[in-house]
């Protein structure tokens, strides 16, 4: 059925056609007023056009231009306020470029959810722990500092190089806490990574949860993952598979694991100053057999569990060395409680674990040789001109020596490690059962009366 429009519809529709055009007039108006407070006390601000979409919910300025009185400059190609004027759903940004003493910025596109404002002053964000804004997403970034520095306020806004960011996106953000984090293609270059010296880097996926005290200088996280991060500077080269953490103490456990951290000692011995490279080539043949690539895995888990007013603390420790050694890590600790204190919070804001008081408790250490020990007397043997036998027997009689003293649980332990490197042993065990932490704390002024304290037995296998 076909519908008709009669003149006698037509006045009343084209009064609410006025009515539209006339609100759509007034948010472009209202924005074009907006950004002009908020931007032109930075400089000369330029706006080419500002416009309404009719029947739609989108108000927007294209072509803006700031213009500093150092120089400085900024464009925005379009500038959206999506939804509602006074409440918007996003606030987007696209093709931004700043330029700033000698640095630059682009960015393709950068959206605010639910900012609660149409312009932002990034200079005094409303949002804080109480009010965090719903979420910001980035695209295409592009950041050249090598020559200067941009004047944006940014993690990243110190960052002396290059950096590229592909997509970037958090949710419940506020200056002190991000509630989530997903990062995708990120890279960078830089002259000066500090003691690292000169170097590139590239992170391709990194995501985190629960990113707190952001103001503070230790800053904590929940959660973890990044993937395959690659590291090659004048200091190090190595890269990293995946790894993934877990702290979030609320639920009674935390976990970590790390796959395939390989540093790549070769390249790292020819970029060495010539003086170092001799004793840099002796310690990568005893770790790597002369591969030049270490490489590393690590595996940890922990729980707490609540026993009235206290509570016991139980952690598992392991790293792989690939054909060089395994060290592994228990501990089972019963601890005291601040008084009043509840468990669950207390272990979820834990940041030291050296401040826990414990009661004692009981911890394992293990040591296993996957290859190295074996390699260790040859090659100190042959920088000391002599033979390995003659290196075994003086390294048992000073291990003898240190026994006498400093106990007979140390001697042990350092005559384990000739038996490991002679071959007569392949793994060591530590057990230890520890004093109250307010012990250990007194006996750190007489480390010589800590190990029968700490009543130690060593096994070798």
């Amino acid at each position: 059925m076909k519908c008709r429009l009669s003149s006698r519809h037509a006045v009343p529709f084209v009064a609410l056609l006025s009515l539209g055009a006339s609100v759509a007039q007034a948010d472009a108006e209202r924005l074009e007023a907006d950004l002009r407070a908020a931007l032109e006390r930075e400089g000369t601000l330029e706006i080419g056009e500002v416009s309404d979409e009719l029947l739609g919910s989108t108000t927007s300025a294209e072509n803006l231009t700031l213009t500093g009185d150092n120089g400085e400059r900024l464009t925005i190609a379009r500038y959206l306020v999506e939804g509602d004027y006074d409440a918007p759903e996003e606030v987007v940004l696209e093709d931004i470029e700043l330029v700033d003493r000698g640095a630059s910025m682009l960015l393709e596109r950068l959206v605010f959810e639910e900012p609660g404002q149409p312009v932002l002053d990034l200079r005094d964000l409303p949002w804080d722990e109480d009010n965090p804004l719903a979420g910001i997403s980035l695209e295409g970034l592009v950041m050249d500092q090598r020559q200067g520095k941009v004047g944006a306020d940014l993690p990243w806004g110190d960052y002396p190089g290059r950096i590229e960011i592909q997509s970037l996106g958090a949710s419940d953000v506020s200056a002190d806490a991000i509630g989530s984090l997903t990062l995708t293609g990120m890279s960078g270059s830089s002259d000066n990574f500090e003691e690292l010296g000169a170097g590139t880097f590239s992170l391709p996926s990194l995501s985190l949860t629960g990113l707190k005290g952001l103001a503070s200088d230790a800053p904590t996280v929940d959660a973890l993952e990044l993937e395959d991060l690659e590291i090659a500077t004048d200091r190090l080269v190595a890269s990293l598979e995946h790894l993934v953490a877990d702290g979030d103490m609320n639920d009674g456990e935390y976990s970590g694991r790390m796959d395939n951290l390989t540093v790549d000692l070769a390249r790292m011995i020819e970029l060495a100053p010539v003086d170092e490279r001799t004793q840099l080539r002796l310690v990568s043949n005893v770790l790597t057999d002369g591969s030049g690539q270490l490489t590393l895995d690590a595996d940890m888990d922990g729980t707490w569990e609540a026993s009235g007013a206290n509570g016991q603390v139980a952690s598992r420790f392991e790293m792989t060395a690939a054909d060089a050694f395994r060290l592994g890590f228990d501990s089972d600790l019963p601890v005291n409680l601040p008084k009043g204190q509840d468990p669950a919070a207390y272990f979820a804001g834990l940041e030291d674990w050296t401040e826990l008081d414990t009661q004692g408790g009981d911890v394992s250490l293990s040591l296993s040789d996957l290859g190295v020990f074996g390699r260790i007397a040859p090659v100190v043997a042959a920088t000391q001109g002599v033979s390995e036998d003659a290196l075994l027997e003086q390294l048992r009689t000073q291990s003898e020596g240190f026994g006498i003293m400093m106990g007979p649980q140390i001697g042990a332990v350092l005559t384990g490690l000739v038996q490991m490197m002679a071959g007569e042993a392949s793994e060591m065990s530590i057990d230890l059962s520890l004093p109250p932490s307010r012990q250990l704390q007194k006996l750190a002024q007489d480390p010589l009366g800590l190990p029968q304290a700490l009543s130690m037995e060593v096994t070798m296998d």
